[in-house]
């Protein structure tokens, strides 16, 4: 029994990480047309690269909405189609064409985490998930009011790597300490 929760700590983690992630996601962005509004400074050096060259059957476009459409399993369709339409607006910016290959390889290795950490969640049991969602609202309830209400309206929305079933748990876990009514999330 302790081994289990030992493992699900690790889990946990993950999941918060991808909560602050998507809190922040906002400023990638901002980050971005930052970099180009100044420059006069270098382009920025990723540390990770594609193992391999992307392979170059169909367009790019195909390729950028595969990667979407087979990553972010948990989003609707409706929100692919905004991260599609993000990166696409990001990619074809003619301010970003020294960079390009590096955002799409970039993206590309965070979406492919996405997946697998959504993957990863959705193998657990039922019993493992339910303890998860109780450990993910106690942490719920030392985090600042704002991010509460950021972590609370993400779940709502649905963007998180997180599978519906555990979403659901965890917002019947979170809801209560955040002082609303539960309530389900449809599968």
């Amino acid at each position: 029994m302790a081994s289990t929760t030992w493992a699900l700590d690790p889990l946990l983690l993950l999941l918060l990480r991808a909560m602050r992630d998507h809190a922040v996601s906002a400023s990638i962005e901002r980050g971005v047309t930052s970099l180009n509004q100044d420059t006069g400074a270098s382009a920025p050096t990723f540390g990770y690269a594609l193992p391999t060259p992307p392979v170059a059957q169909g367009s790019e476009d195909s390729r950028l909405r595969t990667v979407i459409d087979d990553s972010f399993l948990y989003l609707k369709a409706s929100q692919r189609d905004a991260v599609y339409e993000g990166m696409r607006k990001i990619i074809n910016d003619p301010q970003n064409a020294a960079i390009k290959g590096q955002i799409i390889a970039e993206f590309s290795l965070k979406a492919k985490s996405a997946r697998e950490s959504y993957r990863a969640l959705d193998r657990l049991s039922s019993t493992e998930k339910l303890r998860l969602a109780q450990q993910a609202g106690a942490e719920f309830k030392s985090l600042a009011p704002a991010e509460q209400r950021d972590m609370l309206n993400a779940l709502e929305a649905g963007v998180l790597p997180v599978p519906r079933d555990l979403a659901a748990a965890m917002l019947a876990q979170i809801k209560p300490a955040a002082g609303e009514t539960p309530h389900t999330v449809p599968n």
